[in-house]
Formats: C-alpha cells, sequence, structure tokens
C-alpha cells in the first residue's frame, strides 16, 4: 500500500525528497554556525560536517552553492525519469519505490541530528549548564554517527520485513551505507588518516 502510493504521488515525493536534501544542508550550516559561537564549551575535532565533499562550503558558511543547486535538481529529475521509465516499460516500479526509501529515510536520523545538536548549543550557551571544556575527537563522532544510522537501519528492516514495503527497504539499505562508512572514517581518523574525498559519504 505504501509503496503503491509512494508511486502514484511519485513528482510530488521526488519534490519533497530534493527539499528535505536543502533542509539537511540548511540545518547543518546553522548548527555549525551557532557551534561557533560555544567553541569555548563545546567543539568537535575538525569540521563541523562529517561528509568529507561538503566539509569546505559547510566550513565557509555558505548555505547557496552551485553543486547544492545542481543536486537539488537532479536528484528529483533523476527520479521521475526513472519512474517514467519504469511505468513506460511496465517493469516492477518497487524499485522506485525503494530509491525514494533511501533518499528520503535516511533523512530521519540526519534531521533528528541536527535538531539535536541545535539544542545542545542552545543549552550550552547558557554558563550553567557545563562546567570546564568538551571537545569530541573526530573518530567518537564518527563512530556514535555510525551507530545511529545502524539503529535507524535496523528499525526500517524491522518495518520492511513486517509490511513488505520496498520503501522501508530503500531507508535500511541507505541507512547501512552510511552507517558503514562512517565506521570506515571512524577508524581512519582514529589512525590519524585524512580520507580522500571519494570515500566520503553520498552524495
Amino acid at each position: 500500500m505504501l509503496d503503491q502510493t509512494v508511486i502514484d504521488w511519485g513528482v510530488l515525493v521526488a519534490v519533497i525528497v530534493a527539499a528535505m536534501f536543502v533542509l539537511d544542508l540548511s540545518l547543518t550550516v546553522l548548527g555549525a554556525r551557532a557551534s561557533e559561537r560555544i567553541r569555548d564549551r563545546w567543539s568537535v575535532e575538525g569540521s563541523y560536517e562529517l561528509n568529507p565533499r561538503w566539509q569546505s562550503q559547510i566550513d565557509a558558511g555558505r548555505l547557496v552553492s552551485p553543486r547544492l543547486v545542481l543536486v537539488a535538481v537532479a536528484i528529483p529529475v533523476l527520479l521521475i525519469i526513472e519512474r517514467q521509465l519504469l511505468l513506460v516499460a511496465e517493469l516492477d516500479t518497487t524499485f522506485f519505490a525503494a530509491g525514494i526509501g533511501a533518499f528520503l529515510l535516511v533523512q530521519a536520523p540526519t534531521i533528528m541530528t541536527h535538531l539535536g545538536n541545535l539544542t545542545t548549543v542552545r543549552d550550552l550557551a547558557d554558563l550553567t549548564a557545563v562546567e570546564g571544556r568538551i571537545r569530541l575527537s573526530r573518530w567518537f563522532v564518527y563512530r556514535q554517527s555510525a551507530w545511529h544510522y545502524a539503529r535507524f537501519s535496523a528499525l526500517w528492516l524491522l518495518l520492511w520485513a513486517g509490511s513488505q514495503q520496498a520503501f522501508f527497504l530503500g531507508g535500511a539499505f541507505s541507512c547501512a551505507v552510511i552507517a558503514t562508512q562512517h565506521r570506515h572514517l571512524g577508524s581512519l581518523a582514529r589512525a590519524g588518516i585524512t580520507p580522500p574525498v571519494a570515500e566520503s559519504t553520498l552524495p
């Protein structure tokens, strides 16, 4: 039922996917800017952004960029084209539902992390919140992020097992990919190795 709804409303859902991507990046920029104001009490080793592909843009405090526009436009366009091709060829449209789930459900843990960070930063602005200074090592942040996405991957997998909706299977897959990549990046960070951009998470 859910898969069919995603397919029926495919164009709108594809646009929502792009909107969620822009929201993700916007919250990242807001979080990075806010964290600078409490850097003497709470900070993360290295860039606030965990995805090496976007670190330079986030570190510069820029939201709008040619790359952002390209990704925000390309994602829904490609999804809509995929939907149309599957419909015209009368192929299994559950692939489209899985693709939407992969893009959309990975945003659940991402957005929750951003909102949690913003809440933490807001509370730490109160000088009575903590004593001393907290500096999180890069490997630790990656490790925590990996487990965060792994838990959501397990949740989406359980929902797929109970519903057999490919939408959830797509979410389980994308969250598992992010969890694996962050685990790997955390291991590199702990070893003092700077990962190449090619090893970063997508997009």
